[in-house]
């Protein structure tokens, strides 16, 4: 077996690969990966059998002797192909992997696994290699996602929040304008959170052009004027909610209860997970509860976002 990293003459191979492979994502084609290459040395590796086929795909990057699974991705893991590859061909790549990374002076290698929701058919052969590997635990994030067929139910406080922002008069629509949602958006998270968001409005609106069918913004407006919004990622069976926001008037109307509303009436039928994202603290990690309680009224339920150490 051959490992090797990827370069930018296998861009079509690339892509091709991901297109038949069980994982649901797009986050991992090239013109996502590379929108912020500035700030990342890629280190993907891709792996070939005996006869030369590629296998599988591993999105990475690397600092110093480090290789990660790509820090600028919610999630990394091997890509694999929907057939004819189980877990022995897994600990073969993955043991493979290790030696090459090795050989280039790499002392670690941290991997974040795809979640379930998130392959088109489920597989964690990756997660038995990570243990026959002595990889350690190193984070854990806890998303909130609702199962679209199999709803769990919206507390009370939530049901009366909708019927609030309905009499308000909340509307919740469909939108372009990135560049009114970015300006909430940016002064919410830096006077509530001290933070900013992980794109800039330039790179949203780039990654946008790039993937029109995958990037949807939805607002809700109260009398014309936007209250709150959504940024959302459509991933084959999943619509993740990547960012979300509403200013104080938003909030005393319940505006983004009514928009996650709207979108469980818009997309239950089409896709089988609404994933809200993490409630985790950017650096402690610990659980902003009033987040959380927030994402279980609407009927999120965790899913672990995981993060693995192999030492080398």
């Amino acid at each position: 077996m051959e490992i090797r990293r990827y370069t930018p003459g296998d861009k079509e191979l690339w892509d091709n690969f991901l297109d038949r492979s069980r994982c649901g994502t797009f986050l991992f084609k090239r013109d996502y990966m590379e929108y912020h290459a500035d700030r990342f040395e890629d280190c993907s590796l891709m792996a070939f059998n005996r006869r030369g086929k590629l296998i599988a795909m591993l999105p990475a990057e690397i600092r110093g002797a480090s290789v990660s699974s790509h820090r600028g991705l919610t999630y990394g893991g091997w890509i694999s192909p929907s057939r004819h590859f189980d877990g022995t061909t897994m600990e073969e790549v993955f043991t493979s992997a290790v030696s090459t990374l090795r050989n280039i002076g790499a002392t670690e290698l941290i991997y974040k696994p795809l979640p379930h929701i998130y392959q088109t058919f489920s597989a964690e052969e990756d997660l038995f290699c990570l243990y026959r590997l002595g990889a350690v635990q190193t984070g854990c994030l806890l998303s909130s996602v609702t199962d679209l067929r199999h709803p769990a139910p919206m507390n009370e406080s939530t049901r009366q929040g909708i019927k609030l922002a309905y009499g308000y008069g909340v509307d919740v629509q469909e939108s372009n304008d990135f560049s009114g949602f970015w300006l909430m958006l940016t002064e919410q998270l830096l006077s509530r959170h001290d933070a900013a968001p992980v794109h800039s409005l330039s790179e949203i609106i780039l990654l946008k052009k790039r993937f029109q069918e995958n990037i949807k913004l939805f607002t809700a407006s109260l009398n014309g004027k936007m209250i709150a919004g959504a940024v959302l990622y459509l991933c084959k069976d999943v619509v993740r909610v990547q960012y979300m926001s509403s200013d104080e008037t938003g909030r005393k109307a319940k505006a983004l209860t009514a928009l996650i509303h709207h979108l469980y009436n818009k997309y239950h039928k089409e896709y089988r997970y609404l994933d809200m994202g993490s409630s985790n603290e950017p650096d402690s990690g610990e659980l902003n509860n009033g987040l959380l309680l927030f994402k279980s009224g609407l009927g999120g339920r965790g899913i672990a976002f995981t993060t693995y150490r192999i030492a080398l």
